[in-house]
């Protein structure tokens, strides 16, 4: 199973800021530097992750956006699910109409519970946990 590129970015931001010393702010534009992901990304991703309780964000001279409480409990799991916009893995309906197996296929369901499946794989992981230092350099997977 693959995750979409803005799945990657949100991850990327908790996992930054929670390296990060606990109270610290740290700007959008620094966190688009250490992640080297463009600077509107990580803003469509740091609005996402405000949305889902996951970072604090401080306007004026001295804001920035830190990890909350909540984002040190959240799982990859909860997160990739609550970021995934899919319905559907597989294209049953396309600008040409619907396949033709529609009826009686049985691979979206298939590809329903294998997404479960690896989402239930990461539910134990806690984002928060998987960086091990801070980093001093910018982060690339």
């Amino acid at each position: 199973m693959r995750i979409n590129a803005f799945s990657d970015v949100c991850l990327r931001v908790v996992m930054l800021l929670a390296a990060s010393p606990e109270a610290a702010m740290m700007t959008s534009r620094a966190i688009s530097e250490a992640i080297a992901t463009p600077y509107n990304h990580v803003s469509k991703a740091i609005i996402r992750l405000r949305e889902l309780g996951l970072v604090e964000v401080a306007r004026g001279r001295s804001g920035g956006v830190r990890i909350s409480a909540e984002g040190r409990k959240a799982t990859i799991g909860w997160l990739l699910r609550q970021l995934d916009t899919r319905l559907d893995l597989a294209a049953c309906i396309t600008p040409n109409g619907p396949c033709p197996l529609l009826d009686g296929c049985g691979v979206r369901g298939a590809l329903r519970r294998a997404r479960e499946a690896f989402y239930s794989d990461l539910d134990p992981v806690v984002i928060a946990s998987q960086p091990h230092n801070q980093p001093e350099t910018r982060v690339f997977y």
